[in-house]
């Protein structure tokens, strides 16, 4: 009987063989990754290129009205950046987060926002918002035209700093051009002063007339009760008038208007995003929001705290110079080619056998004597 001896302990020279296949199926996979285009892809790109054909709309009518834009708030050129203070001017804006908003890519982040909360072709949607936030006023309104929602706005008038706060190119302004360059389908169906109250109560008599002035240049019908309740129950009133008795199926606020949000400590109730229910927490001071998520049992698309949804979605912080649209995480990722991962690993455990049965570096070591 023939006895056949191997040793135990696999060579040293098998094991290099080994990890260097290894590496390199390492390498092979990492270079030959795959781009996949992101869902709702066509769409966020739709959007994008009707956003930047209503800012440049709205951009040149911004340099026809100033001359140029200023390059230290809009280094970008965008001309959605507003003046650092005006008469209709009603709280303190971050230019940060202006500058974030001002990227025609927040279009596709408002679409992807409406697909998660299941928004389909011919749903109410209703929008409450002030001029604080242009740039995504209008990539709301884009994103509604390419999903092909009947959207509702009503917003206030008055705007942060560095928002829709020049008296000549007010958020109603800016509306009208994005529509005349066919770049969204609908318009406000009311505005409000805004500010505090929603009345204006922190501007100067001057201020509030130039709103009332600009929402009347605009055609646009004005709500003006004389209380903060009482333009809410309008806004209430107008929504239900102009869905027919259709049902809502979200409510989009942006920014903090005190219309749509009710106070500051409202606002914060809710996270940046999609909220599909009310909070926990009592709450005190309702806005429209609130009452339409609670009237209508519908979800919340909260577009507030900017920069945080910007770092969530892959949008760039205060860019200088304007971003590339339909590029990013939003519309593209890189995964493994599944088959060749498949392929290389089978390669890899067939060497790994061959290794533990015939020792081939032993082998090739005594071949080479």
């Amino acid at each position: 009987m023939k006895l056949y001896w191997r040793p135990g302990k696999i060579s040293n020279a098998s094991l290099v063989v080994l990890a260097l296949l290894a590496i390199i199926a390492m390498i092979v996979v990492e270079q030959n990754m795959v781009v996949i285009r992101q869902p709702h892809h066509d769409e966020k790109v739709r959007a994008v290129r009707l956003q930047m054909r209503g800012m440049e709309a709205i951009k040149q009518e911004t340099i026809r009205q100033r001359k140029k834009l200023d390059p230290f708030a809009d280094p970008a050129g965008t001309g959605m950046i507003g003046l650092n203070l005006s008469p209709i001017t009603s709280v303190v804006g971050y230019l940060e987060a202006k500058q974030t908003s001002a990227n025609p890519n927040f279009a596709a982040v408002v679409v992807e926002m409406m697909r998660r909360v299941g928004l389909a072709e011919g749903d109410y949607v209703a929008i409450g918002g002030s001029g604080s936030f242009p740039a995504l006023n209008l990539a709301t309104l884009v994103a509604c035209k390419v999903l092909k929602l009947r959207c509702v706005p009503v917003m206030s008038m008055a705007a942060s700093m560095y928002g829709a706060n020049d008296p000549r190119m007010t958020w109603l302004d800016m509306e009208r051009l994005a529509y005349e360059a066919g770049a969204i389908d609908h318009r406000s169906i009311a505005a409000s002063v805004g500010g505090m109250d929603d009345n204006g109560e922190q501007l100067q008599a001057a201020g509030i007339d130039l709103l009332v002035a600009a929402v009347a240049r605009n055609k646009v019908p004005l709500i003006r009760t004389g209380s903060l309740q009482e333009n809410i129950e309008e806004r209430l009133r107008l929504f239900a008038e102009a869905s027919g008795g259709q049902p809502y199926k979200a409510y989009i606020n942006i920014g903090g208007s005190e219309a749509s949000v009710g106070s500051h400590f409202t606002k914060v109730l809710f996270k940046p995003g999609i909220n599909r229910r009310l909070p926990r927490r009592p709450i005190e001071d309702e806005g429209t929001m609130t009452r339409m998520m609670r009237e209508h049992d519908i979800p919340l698309i909260h577009l507030s705290n900017v920069t945080r949804l910007a770092e969530r979605y892959g949008i760039e912080i205060a860019p200088k110079k304007m971003p590339v649209a339909g590029e990013g995480p939003l519309f593209y990722k890189l995964e493994y080619n599944r088959v060749l991962v498949a392929v290389l690993l089978g390669l890899l455990v067939a060497a790994t056998i061959l290794v533990i049965r015939f020792d081939i570096g032993r082998l090739l070591g005594r071949k080479a004597q």
